[in-house]
């Protein structure tokens, strides 16, 4: 199984927020725990924080369109706020 690590920043090196995303998949271990398989995706801002996780009751299809889903409702938004704000 590959592993896939990327972890971007969100705001430009000159902001005082600490924006980030980071995407994780691979295998990991917690504690004294055998190692397992996480898959998750994570946005931070500031303060904040909101981690889609996947979870044992649902399969990587389901994930999967979970995050298709976010990145689409993403993507809508900020072409929402470019034509209400960029004249």
């Amino acid at each position: 199984m590959r592993t896939y690590c990327e972890r971007i920043w969100l705001n430009s090196v000159t902001s005082a927020s600490t924006g980030s995303a980071v995407a994780w998949h691979g295998e990991t271990t917690y504690g004294n725990k055998k190692s397992e398989i996480a898959t998750f995706f994570e946005v931070a801002d500031c303060h904040c924080k909101v981690r889609l996780h996947k979870i044992s009751i649902e399969n990587m299809d389901e994930f999967i369109n979970k995050i298709k889903l976010l990145a689409e409702t993403a993507s809508k938004f900020a072409g929402f706020l470019e034509s209400e704000y960029k004249s």
